[in-house]
C-alpha cells in the first residue's frame, strides 16, 4: 500500500484565508463609499449649544432684566409723590435744581418706599439723584441725592440692619436707622474720571435731548457698564431710569444696583441646569466687532482658561453657523454669542450692546460626533475580525488530528515505551516521534527526583540545572508553587532558554540573605512568600531547593496590617491616614495638596433594602475603585462607615483636578451586580479642599474638605466640590448646628411665645404659637428649617411643633392665663402630616384643646394636595379650623385659596406694610376681602405696625389683626394693653 504524504497545516489554511481577505476588502470599501452620517450629527451637536445658551439667555432675562423693568414700571409713585410735595409747598419744579431743602424733602419723601422697593427686589442697591444741590455747603457741581445697598438682596428684615448707605444725607440715615458705609459722601459728585458718572447722567442727558415725557419713561432706562462707586467699592452695574413730571421736567434719575458677585451667583444657578462642560459670559460688545468685554462669568471651564483675558475675541463660521475662538493657551471653542435686548428700539445710547455668550470646548461639544466617527473607522476592522474568526474555524478542523493524539496521551498516561499512533500530518508526526523521546527521558529523571525529595520534611519544589546538557529538572511543585502552571507528571525536563526567563520573570530584584533568596509572589490563591535555597557545590550544576514559608511571614504582618487597614476594604484607616497624610504635608516643595472627602450616596438605601451584606460590597467595590488614586501617588482611607477620604498633591490644581474628573469617569464603569440580575450604580458626593490656599493645619483641610462635600449631600450631589469661605461662613450652621438640632428633636423640649391675635372690638380671639429654640449656632427659625430640610427631618419637626406647641398651651391654660375660647395657632408644614398614631397620641394627650387649634399651613414648602385635605379633615374632625399662613409671599397662593378653601386667611406683613399708602397693595386686599366675603372667609392683617395700617385696614372690613402695634410675642400669655383696645374701639366705631 502507497504511504499517504503528510501535508502542512500552513498549506491546508491558505485558500480559506484568501477568500477571507477578499469579503475584507469588499466590506472596507462599503464603509468607506455609504459612510457620511456623522455629519449630520455634528451640526445637531453645535444647534444643542446654540439652544442651551438660548435658554441661559432667558432665563438670566428673567432673573434680572425683567425683573428691573418691573420695578421701574412700577416706580412712577416718585414723579406722584414729588408733584404733591410742590403742590403742597406751592413751589415750581424748577426750584429743585437750586434749593436744597427742597431737595432734601424730596428724598426723604422718596426713600422710605425706595428701601421697600430695594426689599421686594433681588437688586443689591437702590439710588436717586437729583439735578440739585445735595446740601448748603456742598461743593459745587455736587448733585443731591441717596445710594443705599442691600447686603442681603431678596431678603427682608424687619429693621434697616442690612442695608448701607453710600450717598446721601447723614440725618436720612439717622431717621431711617442707616448706617454710612466706609466710602460714604454727601452727594454725587462727576469727578471727571471717564465714565464715572454715566449711570445717571447718560439716562438724564437723554430724557432732556429727546424732551422725554412721564408715560415714556423706560425708553431712556440705561444699563450700565461696570463701575466702582469708589475707587475700592465693589464692582457693580446698574439699571436706570430718569424721573420725570407730567409737565416734561427731568428732575432726575432712579434706578437700581446689582452688583457683577451677584450677576455671576445668577449665572451660576443657570449653569446648575445646564452642561457640566459648557461655561457663560455675560459681557459688551461695539456694534460691528466681534470683541466682547467680559462682564460676568460661570463655570470653571472659563476661569480655567480664560481668567486673565480683559477681552473676547472671536470669528463667525458661516459654513457651521457657530462662532469659533481660540484660548490663550491654544485650546479651540464653539461659542453662541446672543445680543440681550436691555435698550428700545430707538437704542440711544451708542454703538455697545450688551451680549450672552455660551462657549464650549470643541472637544466636549463634538465628543459624541467623534465618537460616531471612531465607530466608523473601528468598523473597518469588522473584515479583519472576519479573517480571525474564519482562521479560527479552519484551525479547530485542521487541528483535529491534534486533539485525537491528545486523548491518546492521556490514556497511556503513566505508561512505559510511550507509543503514538501516526495521524499523516508532517508536523504533528514530528511532535509523536518527540513525545516518545522526552516520555523515556522523564521516566529516568523521576527516580533521581524521587531521591532528593526524600530528604525533605516539608512541600517543596525542587530544580536541577546542568549547563552541559542545556536543561533543567524540575519538579512539578515547583511549577505550582512559583505560578508556572500545571504539570501532569511529577517531573519534567525544560529548556535552560526557556526556564532562565520564568526564573527572572519571578526572582528578579530580588533580597539576597546569605546562600537564601526570599521572595513575595502573587499565585491565584493570593499572596505567597517563598524562600529559596541555592546550592553550587556540584560544578557545572546549581540545585534549587524552593519552600512556602508564607505562614510565618503572614503572622508578622497580620499585626502590622490589623494596627494600620481597615479590615474590610484593605485600604489605610483612619490614624493610618492621617499619620501618611501629615508626613506628606511636611514634605511638600513647591507643591500643593488637596484633601478630597467621599460619601456614598446610596448606602443607606441598600442596606435598608438589600441588606448590610450587599452594602458591605458596595463599599469595597467603591474601595476598589478609589485605589485609581495611588497611581498618581495619593492616599486613600476609609475614614468611617460610608466615608472616605483622598490625599492628593500636585503641581498645578487644575492636575488634580483632572484627575478628580478622570475619576468620576472610571467611577461610572463599574456597578454593584444584584442576584436578581439589577447593576446598581456607584454614586458619590465629594468636596475637596486645598492645600495651602484654604489652611495650613490637617485638621482645617479636612474639616473644610467634609464642609463642602456636606453642603454637595444637601444640593446636587453626585459631584465633587471645592470648598469655598464666603459659602463657610454663611452654612457653617449647617454642620455645627446638626448636633443641637438632634439635641431638640431628640429631647422634644422647646419654648413657645404666644403673640395675641385681636378682633376689631379690641378682644383677644387667639394667640399664635412661635417656637422660639435657644441655638448658640444657629440664628433664627428660618435657619432651623433650612437645617431641618437638608437633613430629611421636617416630619420630626411637625411632630415636635404639635406636641411642644400644645404643652406649652396646656401649661398656660392651667396656670390660668389662657381663656376658655381663645384659639390656638399652630404653624403646620405643608409638605409633611402627622401619622395616624401621632393623631391618635394627641387627641389622648392634649384632647381638651384640639377644638381651639386653628391649623396654619405655611407657604414656605410646597403644599402636597393629599396632605392639606388631610389636615383639613382633621381639624374637622377636632372642631377646629384651618387658615393660610403668610398669603401673597409663598407657592401658588391664589391657587391654594381656591383649593383649600380656608376658615382664615392670613395677609402677610409684607402686603400690609404702609397699605395706607399704597395703591397697588390696597387693591390686592381690595380682591381678597371680595373673595373671603363671598366665601364666608376671615381676613386677618399680620404684622401690623402703626396706627394709621389699623385704621386703614378696620375701614376696609378686615376682622383680625396681629402684629407689634396690637402687641408683642410673650413667654408669657399677657392682656393687651387698655391703650391699643381703646383705640382699636375708637377705629372700629364702637368706643363707649
Amino acid at each position: 500500500m502507497k504511504k499517504k504524504k503528510s501535508e502542512s497545516i500552513r498549506t491546508q489554511l491558505l485558500g480559506p484565508l484568501l477568500i477571507l481577505l477578499v469579503l475584507q476588502a469588499a466590506v472596507i470599501a462599503g464603509t468607506v463609499l455609504f459612510g457620511g452620517v456623522s455629519i449630520k450629527l455634528k451640526k445637531n451637536e453645535i444647534n444643542i449649544l446654540t439652544e442651551n445658551t438660548k435658554n441661559t439667555m432667558t432665563g438670566f432675562e428673567k432673573e434680572t432684566m425683567h425683573h428691573w423693568v418691573v420695578m421701574l414700571n412700577n416706580s412712577g409713585f416718585m414723579s406722584e409723590e414729588i408733584e404733591k410735595l410742590l403742590k403742597k409747598e406751592q413751589r415750581e419744579p424748577e426750584a429743585i435744581f437750586s434749593d436744597y431743602d427742597l431737595n432734601r424733602d424730596i428724598i426723604d419723601t422718596i426713600m422710605g418706599k425706595s428701601i421697600e422697593m430695594l426689599h421686594l427686589s433681588n437688586a443689591t442697591g437702590v439710588f436717586m439723584v437729583l439735578n440739585g444741590p445735595a446740601a448748603m455747603k456742598s461743593p459745587t457741581g455736587m448733585k443731591a441725592g441717596f445710594y443705599i445697598r442691600n447686603s442681603n438682596p431678596g431678603g427682608y428684615l424687619n429693621d434697616n440692619s442690612s442695608l448701607l448707605m453710600e450717598r446721601g444725607l447723614p440725618s436720612l440715615a439717622e431717621k431711617y436707622n442707616i448706617p454710612l458705609d466706609s466710602f460714604w459722601e454727601l452727594g454725587f459728585l462727576n469727578t471727571g474720571g471717564k465714565g464715572a458718572a454715566d449711570f445717571y447722567q447718560k439716562p438724564f442727558d437723554a430724557a432732556i435731548k429727546y424732551k422725554g415725557k412721564k408715560k415714556d419713561t423706560m425708553r431712556y432706562a440705561y444699563l450700565s457698564s461696570p463701575f466702582r462707586l469708589s475707587p475700592k467699592d465693589t464692582e457693580v452695574i446698574t439699571y436706570s431710569a430718569p424721573v420725570i413730571l407730567e409737565d416734561g421736567t427731568v428732575l432726575g434719575v432712579f434706578g437700581l444696583e446689582m452688583t457683577v458677585n451677584q450677576l455671576e451667583q445668577i449665572l451660576s444657578q443657570e449653569q446648575i441646569n445646564g452642561s457640566f462642560n459648557e461655561c457663560w459670559l455675560l459681557g459688551i460688545r461695539e456694534k460691528g466687532t466681534n470683541t466682547i468685554i467680559p462682564v460676568a462669568e460661570s463655570g470653571y471651564l472659563y476661569n480655567q482658561y480664560f481668567n486673565e483675558n480683559t477681552k473676547i475675541e472671536y470669528e463667525y463660521n458661516h459654513k457651521e453657523n457657530i462662532s469659533t475662538l481660540r484660548s490663550p493657551e491654544g485650546t479651540e471653542w464653539y461659542a453662541s454669542v446672543n445680543k440681550l435686548d436691555v435698550y428700545g428700539a430707538d437704542d440711544m445710547y451708542g454703538g455697545s450692546e450688551w451680549v450672552m455668550v455660551g462657549m464650549a470646548r470643541q472637544k466636549d461639544l463634538l465628543s459624541f460626533y467623534n465618537a460616531v466617527r471612531r465607530m466608523l473607522f473601528s468598523s473597518m476592522l469588522v473584515p479583519l475580525l472576519f479573517s480571525l474568526l474564519g482562521a479560527y474555524m479552519i484551525g479547530r478542523i485542521m487541528t483535529e488530528p491534534i486533539r485525537r493524539l491528545v486523548e491518546e496521551l492521556r490514556r497511556k498516561s503513566g505508561s512505559r515505551g510511550l507509543s503514538l499512533e501516526r495521524v499523516h500530518v508532517k508536523e504533528i508526526d514530528e511532535l509523536s516521534e518527540t513525545i516518545e523521546l522526552l516520555n523515556r527521558d522523564v521516566d529516568r529523571a523521576s527516580y533521581k527526583m524521587s531521591g532528593i525529595l526524600e530528604h525533605a520534611n516539608v512541600l517543596v519544589g525542587v530544580f536541577e540545572y546542568e549547563e552541559e546538557e542545556n536543561r533543567v529538572f524540575c519538579s512539578r511543585s515547583l511549577f505550582e508553587m512559583l505560578g508556572w502552571g500545571k504539570m501532569k507528571e511529577a517531573y519534567c525536563y525544560i529548556k535552560a532558554e526557556e526556564f532562565n526567563p520564568l526564573l527572572r520573570q519571578t526572582f528578579g530584584q530580588i533580597e539576597l540573605k546569605g546562600d537564601r533568596i526570599l521572595k513575595c509572589l502573587e499565585g491565584p490563591d493570593g499572596l505567597r512568600w517563598i524562600e529559596i535555597i541555592l546550592d553550587e557545590s556540584k560544578k557545572g550544576t546549581v540545585l534549587g531547593v524552593c519552600t512556602d514559608v508564607t505562614v510565618n511571614v503572614e503572622e508578622k504582618e497580620k499585626l502590622e496590617r490589623e494596627r494600620n487597614y481597615d479590615l474590610l476594604t484593605e485600604i489605610y484607616n483612619r490614624r493610618a491616614f492621617r499619620e501618611r497624610a501629615l508626613a506628606a504635608i511636611e514634605g511638600l516643595q513647591d507643591e500643593i495638596a488637596a484633601v478630597i472627602m467621599w460619601d456614598l450616596d446610596n448606602l443607606k438605601y441598600i442596606n435598608d433594602t438589600y441588606g448590610h451584606d450587599e452594602g458591605d460590597r458596595y463599599i469595597v467595590l467603591f474601595a476598589d475603585c478609589l485605589k485609581k488614586f495611588m497611581e498618581y501617588g495619593g492616599i486613600i482611607s476609609r475614614y468611617s462607615g460610608d466615608e472616605f477620604v483622598v490625599f492628593l498633591k500636585g503641581r498645578e490644581k487644575e492636575d488634580i483636578r483632572r484627575i478628580v474628573r478622570d475619576f468620576m469617569k472610571h467611577l461610572k464603569k463599574f456597578t454593584l451586580k444584584m442576584e436578581s440580575g439589577y447593576q446598581f450604580p456607584i454614586r458619590v458626593s465629594g468636596g475637596l479642599s486645598w492645600y495651602p490656599d484654604d489652611a495650613l493645619d490637617f485638621d482645617a483641610l479636612f474639616n473644610y474638605a467634609d464642609f463642602a462635600m456636606y453642603m454637595v449631600k444637601h444640593s446636587v450631589k453626585g459631584v465633587v466640590k471645592e470648598f469655598d469661605m464666603s459659602e463657610h461662613r454663611h452654612n457653617s450652621y449647617m454642620l455645627t448646628g446638626s448636633e443641637e438640632l438632634n439635641r431638640l428633636l431628640d429631647r422634644k423640649e422647646v419654648r413657645f411665645a404666644f403673640q395675641p391675635i385681636a378682633t376689631r372690638e379690641g378682644a383677644v380671639y387667639g394667640y399664635e404659637l412661635l417656637m422660639r429654640p435657644d441655638f448658640s449656632n444657629i440664628k433664627g427659625i428660618g435657619e432651623v428649617l433650612n437645617l431641618t430640610r437638608a437633613q430629611a427631618k421636617l416630619p420630626q419637626m411637625e411632630i415636635l411643633t404639635w406636641f411642644a406647641g400644645l404643652r406649652a398651651a396646656k401649661a398656660e391654660a392651667e396656670a390660668g392665663q389662657l381663656g376658655k375660647d381663645e384659639k390656638l395657632f399652630i404653624n403646620s408644614i405643608a409638605s409633611v402630616c402627622l401619622t395616624k398614631e401621632g393623631i391618635k397620641e394627641l387627641e389622648e394627650q392634649y384632647g381638651e384643646l384640639l377644638k381651639r387649634v386653628v391649623i396654619e399651613m405655611t407657604e414656605g414648602e410646597p403644599a402636597s394636595q393629599n396632605f392639606m385635605q388631610s389636615k383639613k379633615e382633621m381639624a374637622k374632625d377636632w372642631g377646629g379650623l384651618t387658615a393660610i399662613d403668610d398669603f401673597g409671599t409663598g407657592y401658588n397662593s391664589e391657587s391654594i385659596l381656591l383649593h383649600m378653601k380656608p376658615d382664615i386667611v392670613k395677609m402677610d406683613m409684607s402686603l400690609i406694610r404702609r397699605i395706607h399708602e399704597d395703591p397697588n397693595r390696597q387693591i390686592i386686599l381690595k380682591n381678597l376681602m371680595g373673595f373671603a366675603e363671598k366665601n364666608s372667609i376671615q381676613v386677618l392683617a399680620e404684622g401690623v405696625e402703626t396706627a394709621e395700617e389699623l385704621e386703614f385696614l378696620m375701614n376696609c372690613g378686615v376682622q383680625l389683626f396681629q402684629g407689634y402695634y396690637i402687641a408683642r410675642p410673650q413667654m408669657e400669655i399677657r392682656p393687651l394693653d387698655p391703650y391699643i383696645v381703646k383705640k382699636m374701639q375708637e377705629f372700629s366705631g364702637n368706643a363707649l
